[in-house]
């Protein structure tokens, strides 16, 4: 390979770093009001059980944080009762809850998956939290 060829291929691989890392730059400043973060068919957020953001598939926790209180709020309100919310379906979107101790787990989409299969989604990322944890 002459030093031409290795030239451009350095500079089309410097070219696609720059590219992700944009990506990635706009995914962070997704909130949950932007079309880009609505039009992903499937999230997944952890919060605290006080409402705080700890993680979310899109987007940038501190930009979720009215979100996160929201469905925090809609937990809590149903902890007080003797049944605690497990899922609900919104239009095309079916939304799962998982708590588990301090935490609170929720997954969104409108892809039609199956309340158990969001539900095992849920207890996977929880489980990696606690092993990355302890």
């Amino acid at each position: 390979m002459d030093g031409n060829a290795a030239s451009n291929l350095m500079q089309a691989g410097a070219d696609s770093v720059d590219i992700d890392d944009a990506s990635i730059q706009a995914e962070k400043l997704e909130d949950f009001c932007s079309p880009e973060w609505q039009l992903r068919s499937r999230h997944f957020l952890v919060l605290s059980s006080a409402g705080k953001p700890i993680y979310t598939r899109y987007g940038n926790e501190s930009q979720l944080s009215t979100l996160m209180s929201a469905v925090q709020a809609i937990i809590s309100s149903f902890s007080d009762m003797s049944d605690p919310v497990r899922s609900m379906n919104v239009g095309p979107h079916t939304i799962v809850f998982f708590t588990s101790g301090p935490l609170y787990l929720l997954a969104v989409s409108d892809r039609n998956d199956p309340e158990e299969l969001l539900r095992n989604e849920l207890q996977l990322v929880h489980s990696q939290i606690v092993s990355i944890l302890t």
